[in-house]
């Protein structure tokens, strides 16, 4: 980033500077503090970190109130300067300098509490790595300030922290398992603004009228999707053996609920963990069996009327067979809800249940809704996929029209491997199984179609498929 100076004529602001306690306490301080601050500010924005080293220092030390870039950049400016120095003294005291850097930002320019600190704990930890404990507790209270403030990758850093603390028995599980839900609740705060401006801009974009601004603040927000992403997929393989159900058991369950009934915080995480999706052999499970998972949906639906308990409480609705208020309840969760991805699982768990109860138009409408908003999610083909395979024997007027929709639900399949190559196995199974429906060869001939003729399926599937053997 870029930062510009003011470089005003002396003869025109010294009277101005003088004047002003914050530039130095006398007329020559006030003076010199001027010209280091626009000396270092060129050199920093030449890239001369290192040089610019030795004039922000004086104007820090003589002048700390006059400017807020003085520890906007500072911070980079000390960490070149630590770089090149090879003595290890004088490296430590510039390590603690810049972590005094960060203490005087909050000191004189308050405001940004929570980022500034969750920055310090960061440098902390890099240049004291056997202090987690202490990194731990920065990263804590600047989470706990304001959880939208610590950029992604002092997140992962945190949460570095507390997988030392739960490997040398400093933290038990459920704080292990609360570190990793402060992480998503962070993670979360920022990508709920980035998703806002993603779905405002991305609209903009297809209708033409984005300006190259915010064609710039597009591709930054999704840039950022895609590290948090990645946070979590390097924070899942560290965590992902004490995800299982009978461990969550040990921690969220009836004594734990009564002492946390109030609690919104703690029902939240506990819903999350309980809900959270992971894959198995058999497709993607959750721990919604856990018997708590009831109470602790219904106490946060009454707590906190969010996209989130709406969520649970279509979950909670589908377990007691409730069909149509399941339904009502995604369609809550979907209105509120701003993360594309989110609003994807919940369309196509409407879909399943419109298919389930056997209203295949509306489980199609549902399931394209979650494939536009998720265009990466093989799991949505698969579904896909079954939709097309039930219609069987209902859309059309003869065997061939009526057996035609194999084809389509293969077309979806083949999709659903080429955007997952993870599912495939799942997949070319399902393809053998509905190859077996596909029209006989005679009677399609007999029909007037043969190999490779395209075919337009009727009715509410209304798709184009190439006649195949």
């Amino acid at each position: 980033m870029k930062y510009f100076f003011t470089l005003t004529s002396f003869i025109l602001t010294f009277s101005c500077i003088a004047q002003e306690s914050k530039w130095g306490s006398t007329d020559a301080d006030s003076i010199r503090c001027y010209e280091n601050y626009n000396n270092f500010g060129s050199l920093y924005n030449g890239k001369s970190y290192v040089a610019a080293f030795k004039p922000w220092l004086f104007v820090y030390n003589t002048c700390p109130q006059a400017k807020e870039v003085i520890y906007k950049i500072g911070p980079k400016i000390v960490d070149a300067r630590i770089k090149a120095t090879k003595d290890s003294s004088k490296r430590n005291e510039l390590i603690l300098l810049l972590l005094k850097v960060h203490d005087d930002y909050n000191r004189y320019f308050p405001g940004k509490e929570a980022s500034v600190l969750a920055k310090k704990a960061y440098d902390f930890y890099r240049f004291y790595p056997d202090k987690y404990y202490e990194a731990y507790n920065m990263f804590n209270i600047a989470l706990n300030l304001d959880p939208g403030a610590v950029q992604t990758a002092y997140l992962n850093k945190y949460f570095n922290t507390v997988i030392k603390l739960y490997k040398v028995d400093s933290l038990d599980t459920e704080g292990l398992l609360n570190g990793y839900s402060m992480v998503g609740e962070s993670a979360e705060a920022q990508t709920n603004k980035w998703n806002r401006r993603i779905t405002l801009l991305t609209e903009k974009d297809t209708l033409g009228t984005i300006s190259s601004k915010e064609k710039r603040i597009l591709s930054t927000d999704k840039k950022r999707l895609n590290q948090v992403n990645k946070l979590f997929s390097n924070i899942e393989k560290k965590i992902a053996p004490l995800l299982t159900c009978d461990r969550l058991s040990l921690i969220y369950n009836e004594d734990n609920l009564i002492s946390h009934a109030d609690d919104a915080s703690w029902l939240r995480r506990a819903e999350k963990m309980l809900s959270k999706e992971r894959l198995d052999s058999l497709g993607l499970t959750d721990c919604t069996d856990n018997p708590i998972y009831f109470q602790i949906a219904e106490s946060l639906y009454d707590l906190d009327p969010s996209p989130q308990s709406a969520r649970s409480m279509g979950v909670l609705s589908i377990k007691n067979e409730k069909w149509e208020e399941a339904i009502k309840y995604f369609s809550i969760a979907i209105e509120g809800e701003v993360d594309p991805i989110k609003k994807s699982r919940d369309h196509m768990r409407i879909a399943v249940i419109n298919q389930k109860i056997g209203d295949l138009p509306s489980a199609k409408k549902h399931i394209v809704n979650a494939s536009r908003l998720n265009e990466s999610s093989g799991e949505i083909y698969l579904v896909w996929a079954s939709i097309y395979a039930q219609a069987a024997g209902t859309c059309g007027n003869n065997v061939f029209e009526k057996n035609a929709v194999y084809w389509a639900a293969v077309n979806k399949l083949i999709k659903a491997k080429q955007v997952d190559p993870e599912i495939s196995s799942r997949a070319n199974k399902a393809i053998v199984n509905y190859r077996n429906g596909f029209p006989d060869k005679s009677i399609s001939f007999q029909f007037g179609y043969k190999e490779g003729d395209s075919y337009r399926i009727p009715c509410w599937i209304n798709e184009t498929v190439r006649v195949a053997f």
